[in-house]
């Protein structure tokens, strides 16, 4: 998306409360190249993967395996990758929630640890937080479902857990007040980031509470809903695995007589319960605009889930053919739905290419036409008014109407009059300057332009007062203020 339009970005986010952002994108040098990136983001989603089944205990290596596979193929990976000079600090953002994790279940010092990993992760994407809310309530589900597990001792982890998320977004907000005061900055108004400084709104949130489930619900059981990548084909799958989690589960507690023992049964429902919730706390915490799907990682949570009920209640099935039936299905389910995320990811990927080849062959037939133009010679300023349109620059593909997002280019990657800029400069390697705002925006006033015809019309690049101008659009459309705020960050 953004990284689209541009190649080299220092990531000074604290503006948007991502002040550890800068720090995690060490790794790449704050360039996007692409190798590097993702050989970073594979090894970060590994560990990952291999923390959380290690944190929830499984046992079964085809599962574990399963495990990383669906943490690696889950949709919002791809959106994450469209951001390609974040996506190796945002995988490692993924890494250091599921590693705070388990240091607090450790205890003590780790759980000191774990706090402040927990505000480094926050600090890269907040969102992420939403990763240790799931796997901590998948840690206590285990332990309702763990025959050796007290009640006392699966308590006193359920506390510390919780304290530790407490904890943990304290620290995170303790230290974007410092950066913000040390900085002397305010945050931008994306996504709602500077109404969150002058409070919660705490009358909205039975509101937010409901409309988190329903959005939960519809990404995994609406098509065409919240995600438009959630289609028939989709829902069935995860209908299935819903079915076999809730079957395993009930084996569990069966077969071993723990519904018996009431705050097991009781315990594991009340888990179940708020993993949804957990899954989607980013819409809690971002109370003033909706999920995006990068936000929403940690709904692989919800699949984590069956992936743990499965391997505590598969092996107590009815031999052999119980076992064998539930494992075929299990797997079967498990194959299908990273097979289907691997493809919306690709598809994204595809969409996302075929955007810039687009941009770059309207560029490359503009930039003929400015240096054709009668009169023009090389440093002459440039102004170009108007972004790249849509009716001119369009993709007719059905297919990516699936993966539809304003995150993901599906017409061009500049979408608005600064990105052509970016375009030019670090795509092209043309050094042609963006005017200054107030320059734009007069020509854009005067009448020789509105007389001037759309490009690519004869007559849409013309000289006037020395200056080559443009006409992509009829207006000049002026830079919000946090498209402003934004190119002054540090």
């Amino acid at each position: 998306s953004d990284g689209l339009s541009r190649i080299f970005d220092p990531q000074q986010m604290t503006v948007s409360g991502r002040w550890f952002l800068h720090f995690a994108s060490y790794f790449n040098g704050f360039t996007q190249m692409p190798a590097v990136i993702g050989l970073f983001s594979v090894l970060f989603l590994a560990l990952a993967a291999a923390l959380a089944v290690s944190l929830l205990g499984i046992r079964s290596r085809a599962l574990s395996a399963l495990s990383g596979a669906l943490m690696a193929a889950f949709p919002a990976v791809g959106y994450t990758f469209l951001y390609l000079f974040t996506a190796s600090a945002y995988c490692f953002a993924i890494f250091l929630a599921v590693l705070s994790v388990s240091l607090a279940r450790r205890g003590r010092w780790h759980w000191l640890a774990g706090c402040l990993l927990l505000a480094c992760s926050m600090g890269t994407y907040q969102a992420y937080v939403t990763v240790a809310i799931g796997l901590s309530l998948l840690v206590i589900f285990r332990e309702t479902l763990d025959p050796s597990a007290s009640f006392s001792a699966t308590l006193r982890l359920g506390v510390r857990l919780m304290l530790f998320l407490a904890a943990g977004a304290v620290l995170y907000y303790g230290i974007l007040l410092v950066f913000l005061q040390v900085k002397d900055l305010e945050l931008l108004s994306y996504l709602g980031m500077d109404a969150a400084s002058s409070g919660y709104p705490f009358s909205r949130l039975p509101g937010l509470l409901l409309d988190t489930y329903k959005q939960v619900a519809a990404f995994f059981f609406l098509p065409g809903s919240s995600s438009p990548f959630t289609t028939p084909v989709l829902v069935l799958l995860d209908l299935l695995a819903l079915a076999l989690g809730a079957l395993f589960c009930f084996t569990a507690l069966t077969r071993r007589s723990l519904w018996k023992q009431p705050w097991r049964p009781v315990g594991g429902l009340v888990m179940v319960a708020l993993l949804p919730l957990a899954a989607g706390f980013a819409q809690v915490i971002a109370p003033f605009s909706d999920a995006t799907p990068i936000m929403k990682y940690a709904y692989v949570s919800i699949y984590l889930a069956v992936v743990l009920a499965a391997d505590l209640g598969l092996s107590l099935l009815p031999r052999p053919r119980g076992t064998a039936a539930g494992s075929w299905a299990v797997a079967g389910c498990l194959v299908c739905l990273c097979l289907y995320g691997a493809n919306i990811n690709n598809l994204l990927y595809t969409a996302s290419a075929q955007a810039h080849r687009a941009t770059l062959s309207y560029a490359t037939r503009l930039l003929s036409r400015i240096e054709s133009c009668p009169g023009y010679t090389h440093g002459m300023p440039v102004y170009l008014i108007g972004s790249f349109p849509t009716d001119r620059v369009h993709n007719s593909v059905e297919g990516f109407a699936q993966v539809d997002h304003y995150s993901v280019p599906l017409d061009t990657v500049a979408p608005l009059n600064k990105h052509i800029y970016y375009y030019l400069r670090d795509w092209l390697n043309l050094p042609i300057e963006e005017p200054a705002e107030a320059d734009l925006m007069a020509m854009a006033e005067r009448p020789e332009f509105a007389a001037m015809p759309r490009y690519p019309d004869d007559g849409s690049v013309q000289i006037i007062d020395g200056c080559l101008v443009v006409k992509v659009q009829e207006e000049y459309t002026p830079k919000s203020d946090f498209e402003i705020a934004y190119e002054n960050r540090r």
